[in-house]
């Protein structure tokens, strides 16, 4: 026993300044004199001699606010006398009625909850803060609750909240508390409330089997004691896992017969449930896009949101709402990076890489696909690492970075990935790899796959991954126009209408590559008019390429100029380089059916003479007209006049375009590799 005072005892043996000091310390901002005398069982007057000695004329209020002070005493203070000091300390702030982070912070520091009450406090503790984004905190205290409960359903609760908190910075499934959760869910001790978040848990991962041991809990279980979480967790399964949804029909069954109760202020689940299941049903996207605005709106991202905001995301992507769905990523990025928690920036940047690549900027979808993959270990990201593994893979096929992309299709991924909605977009992307590299039997069947998906998953909605128009373009790299014709015909009549959705307009593309030359203008002004409204600027580039090579089929070269420079332009604007190369250079396409099919006529450059061709060489690699004269010695009038006759022949309308056609080495914005973690 520490000589300075006995705490065993119902006084102190020997009250000194040190002992006080002590008391002091461990109390810290909430001690004054009476409270430290009770915490060493003294006569308060005795304290207030001792405070009085340690600093004279000190009020009783606030004793010790200097923490430097009261942290070099508690170093000084053996750990024996200093736990049991925050062990009394904890006890006597409870029964005064402190709040209970204060409480906690004495039984986290004594290492010990044996108080009956001490588990509800070091839940509230906790819960405060993860408010405030304190995440080492709450777990220090979630853990020490979950040792002080001896309850399994109360321990398996407990593990899934530390498993969230951890979930913000470190999504492993090789945590303590993660296997604790697996624990609990093959004893079925996972209380009811508590199993919609551990069946996400493992569906992230792709443990099916434990997914669906936990859902047969539900199965038998009161869906009323967690009814929006349920409703939500049952359209998740609908739209994003279907399989687990169709091995549990009677669970969503008995979920679609119970009523919800109106709300005034509905929770986010329940936003989110209806919001999934209004999309998936063919609810009009007008409807669909202001629930979503909704969601996200009234609701803060937090651990317990982040699911449903992502979902309210991804609709805004799917009804093609792309600037409104860029916003929303914005924002939520910059608040998932204010609040230092890497998982959810990874998720976020995921879907803002998916909503680039469909306004069709290359560039900007490759870095924010790489983000996604560094914030956290990519072997952490589950099955959603499809989203920007997809999206990256895309990007680097438009941009002609071949190489990269097969590099990311060799990434491992997981075997659930296939059974979840998160596998469409990867075999879509890596289809669309496997046409662009001229490899377009592979490209059917990987295509083929996707669709027998989709049409088994009770899924084949144009808008989610419009494979008809995929095998379209393989059929179209094959030769087989009538197939080709089929395919995207069949897209446009489910879509009902081809400006329903901009996939509509590439259906129009497509199918006008297997028309006449005259029904092509036609057939390709609609899709550009499509492609136009609906944001993409590489489809709208693609469109308006063709519909410049229809022109200058049928004559109109007029026409065909002014359309191939807005072409031009846009691609050279996306990162686009194959598409920027079939447009302005002089070699056949063999890329993805994005890209144009066109290419610039064999004797374009056979046209120029020798001088017109020395100075063009010249104003491709950049040289000004005057050194251009220099080099060659004539005049710069000269050099002006052979750059016109230039212009004229290869169809072309600034010195720009000269760089593409002579085949000048241009340096990638986007950077010549691709760095990702994992």
């Amino acid at each position: 026993m520490h000589p300075q005072f006995s705490l065993q005892g119902e006084k102190c043996s020997i009250l000194t300044r040190s002992g006080v000091g002590q008391a002091m310390a461990v109390l810290g901002s909430a001690s004054t004199v009476g409270l430290v005398a009770e915490l060493l069982a003294a006569d308060e007057a005795e304290v207030r001699t001792a405070v009085r000695r340690l600093a004279a004329g000190s009020s009783g209020r606030a004793l010790f606010d200097d923490f430097d002070i009261g942290d070099r005493i508690l170093r000084d203070t053996p750990a024996e006398v200093r736990r049991e000091l925050h062990c009394r300390a904890a006890k006597l702030l409870h029964d005064r009625g402190f709040p209970s982070a204060t409480v906690a912070e004495h039984l986290v520091a004594a290492n010990a909850a044996d108080y009956p009450w001490a588990a509800s406090v070091l839940l509230t503790a906790a819960e405060e803060a993860l408010a405030n984004d304190q995440i080492d905190r709450a777990v220090d205290r979630l853990e020490l609750a979950y040792r002080a409960t001896r309850d399994p359903a109360d321990r398996a609760a407990i593990a899934i909240r530390l498993v969230r908190a951890e979930w913000r910075f470190s999504p492993s499934n090789r945590t303590r508390n993660y296997s604790r959760v697996r624990a609990a869910i093959r004893a079925s001790r996972v209380p009811t409330a508590q199993v919609p978040a551990a069946v996400m848990f493992m569906l992230w991962h792709g443990q099916t089997q434990h997914a669906d041991q936990a859902l047969g809990q539900l199965d038998c279980g009161r869906l009323d004691d967690a009814a929006p979480t349920i409703d939500f967790l049952c359209a998740w399964l609908r739209t994003s896992h279907p399989p687990h949804a169709q091995r549990h029909r009677r669970l969503l069954a008995a979920q679609a017969r119970r009523r919800p109760v109106p709300a005034e202020r509905p929770s986010p689940h329940l936003l989110g449930a209806e919001l999934l299941t209004g999309l998936f049903t063919g609810r009009p996207f007008d409807e669909t896009v202001t629930l979503a605005r909704r969601l996200l709106t009234r609701h803060r991202l937090a651990a317990s949101t982040v699911e449903t905001l992502a979902a309210a995301v991804h609709c805004l992507i799917y009804t093609n709402r792309l600037d409104t769905a860029a916003a929303w990523c914005d924002s939520l990025l910059a608040e998932a990076e204010a609040r230092q928690a890497p998982t959810w920036q990874s998720i976020f940047a995921g879907l803002r890489a998916e909503t680039m690549l469909r306004k069709g900027n290359a560039r900007a979808a490759i870095d924010d696909a790489v983000l996604a993959l560094n914030y956290v270990p990519a072997a952490h990201l589950g099955v959603w690492i499809g989203t920007p593994i997809a999206a990256l893979v895309r990007a680097l096929t438009m941009a002609g970075r071949h190489a990269d992309a097969e590099a990311q299709l060799r990434r491992p991924v997981p075997r659930a990935l296939f059974e979840s909605r998160f596998g469409l977009p990867y075999l879509h992307a890596r289809g669309h790899h496997q046409l662009a590299v001229a490899r377009a039997d592979e490209a059917q069947r990987t295509f083929r796959r996707c669709g027998h998906l989709m049409r088994r998953w009770q899924m084949d909605f144009p808008w989610l991954v419009p494979w008809r128009n995929d095998l379209a373009a393989a059929h179209l790299a094959l030769g087989e126009h009538r197939h080709a014709r089929a395919f995207a015909t069949r897209h446009l009549d489910l879509l009902g209408a081809a400006t329903q959705h901009r996939t509509g307009g590439v259906s129009l593309r497509l199918v006008a590559a297997t028309g006449d030359r005259y029904q092509r203008v036609r057939l390709l002004r609609d899709a550009a008019a499509i492609a136009r409204s609906g944001g993409c600027d590489l489809e709208l580039a693609t469109a308006l390429g063709e519909l410049g090579a229809a022109h200058r089929a049928v004559g109109d070269h007029d026409k065909s100029r002014m359309l191939i420079r807005e072409a031009t332009r846009l691609a050279d604007s996306c990162g686009a380089d194959p598409l920027l190369h079939d447009l302005v250079g002089d070699r056949p396409r063999r890329t993805a059916p994005h890209v144009s099919h066109l290419r610039r006529p064999s004797n374009g450059l056979d046209a120029l003479s020798p001088a017109e061709r020395r100075v063009a060489e010249l104003a491709a690699h950049g040289k000004r007209n005057r050194d251009i004269a220099a080099a060659l010695d004539i005049t710069t009038s000269t050099v002006e006049q052979h750059l016109t006759r230039v212009y004229r022949k290869l169809e072309i309308a600034r010195r720009t375009e000269l760089t593409f056609v002579f085949g000048s080495a241009r340096p990638s914005k986007a950077g010549s590799s691709v760095s990702v973690t994992g």
